[in-house]
């Protein structure tokens, strides 16, 4: 019998250690569809919590993710969560999103809804492991999930957000307009898009795919206020921003970090000079590994003195 039971356990183990099957995954959502995550078991008493940004893209085949963040905490165990409706069967597009993009993730996915996600497993795994500390890690959209994740949850021992942008969305999006528009064509397509805006914000549903998005995501994204997010929770809080970025705006990411650093004593904020929103150089060079290197000092400051939990 125990060994029958050591058995079971093994191969339990071993299933999240590989992450879950597309079948029989043992946690849904409310609407009965399943949650498929991945956890890499290291034994360790820390779980590190990536998030990636807003593409269609299942989130096992990132490379940055899983290769390169997912080792700023050495014995970590390290959580990922597939948006709604991808799975690893989604073939991976480094350009943009798959072009296997399932209609359901555009009808669903918003960042409240992958928070919703992130919240059901952590709490789940932690019910399991009794992690001592739990670390949240979002990237672009993800910072913005994480915030969101840290908001509704005093589990964070930490939090780090990367390239996630200023208070508001909507500024972020004409800062990226404005860079990409000559100064009469932007003019005429900011008063489009905050017509745009202003409808979806108004409406309760809506028949749209706008820039790979889904009514959700955009009412989500409108709606949400990221700096009344960041000063909700009590972790220690790293905000590192790109000085080149033009999917977000560094200078409204720096204004905020400042007035976050007025209201909290556990705020840094560091900016990664001559990089864009992916962490490449003018050249094409990947510098994400500079990034990751001050995340691991970071955290080696304040993880574990952290007292938070």
């Amino acid at each position: 019998m125990y060994r029958t039971f050591a058995l079971i356990m093994a191969f339990f183990l071993f299933a999240i250690q590989c992450g879950f099957a597309e079948e029989g995954v043992p946690l849904k959502r409310p609407d009965g569809s399943a949650i498929t995550f991945y956890l890499d078991k290291k034994g360790g008493r820390n779980l590190l919590v990536l998030m990636q940004g807003s593409d269609c893209n299942s989130v096992v085949h990132s490379k940055v993710i899983n290769d390169r963040f997912a080792t700023v905490i050495g014995d970590a165990d390290v959580l990922t969560v597939e948006k709604y409706a991808l799975t690893r069967s989604v073939p991976w597009n480094g350009l943009g999103d798959s072009p296997e993009c399932p209609g359901s993730y555009y009808e669903h996915d918003s960042p409240r809804q992958r928070a919703d996600d992130y919240l059901r497993v952590m709490s789940w795994l932690d019910d399991q492991f009794h992690y001592e500390h739990i670390t949240l890690l979002g990237g672009s959209e993800g910072a913005l999930v994480a915030a969101m994740v840290a908001s509704r949850s005093d589990a964070a021992s930490a939090v780090i957000s990367l390239n996630g942008g200023g208070r508001f969305f909507v500024d972020d999006v004409l800062h990226s307009m404005e860079l990409e528009l000559p100064p009469a064509a932007f003019e005429e397509a900011k008063q489009g898009f905050l017509a745009f805006a202003a409808s979806v914000e108004a409406a309760e549903n809506m028949d749209l795919v706008m820039s790979g998005h889904g009514f959700r995501w955009w009412k989500s994204m409108l709606a949400a206020d990221q700096t009344e997010l960041l000063l909700s929770f009590r972790a220690p809080l790293l905000i590192i921003q790109s000085e080149l970025d033009k999917s977000v705006s560094p200078k409204l990411a720096y204004d905020q970090a400042r007035m976050l650093m007025k209201n909290r004593n556990n705020v840094d904020f560091r900016t990664v000079k001559g990089v864009d929103h992916k962490f490449h150089d003018p050249s094409g060079k990947d510098r994400t590994s500079e990034v990751v290197s001050s995340v691991k000092e970071w955290l080696g400051n304040n993880l574990i003195t952290s007292e938070i939990r």
